[in-house]
């Protein structure tokens, strides 16, 4: 277990995990909304962006941490925190611009933002622990 966990924190696999949740995300938000299966709990798509951006967060942050060891924290941060933010809304944008069945919403984008902060929070409480 100790193998598979030094191995997923190595910079180049963290980078890979990352990008290919990132163009799977995209895809799921670009999808025609007659894609996403139907459920009658109301805000449950909210709750789903919170978590998508919290992961996307925390996932960025464990790499840019982990490919270098001179960064400053603050300035990593707000990096790839400002990166998650403009993705949600560049998400946001091209579900109105350019698809049929979706629309912008501006609630998405706060919950995407929220997401992306508990990703930090989660992130920085065990980082001691992810970045050697």
């Amino acid at each position: 277990m100790t193998k598979l966990i030094k191995k997923l924190s190595e910079p180049k696999t963290l980078f890979v995990v990352a990008l290919v949740y990132t163009i799977l995300v995209t895809a799921a938000f670009l999808a025609p909304a007659a894609d996403v299966p139907k459920v009658n709990v109301p805000y449950l798509d909210k709750v789903f962006h919170v978590l998508i951006h919290w992961l996307l967060g925390f996932i960025w942050l464990w790499f840019a941490f982990s490919s270098d060891k001179y960064h400053s924290f603050i300035k990593t941060v707000l990096v790839v925190l400002v990166i998650c933010f403009s993705y949600g809304i560049t998400i946001e944008l091209l579900q109105h611009y350019f698809t049929a069945s979706r629309q912008f919403d501006l609630f998405d984008v706060l919950a995407n933002s929220f997401g992306s902060l508990l990703g930090f929070l989660s992130f920085n409480v065990l980082r001691s622990r992810l970045v050697h």
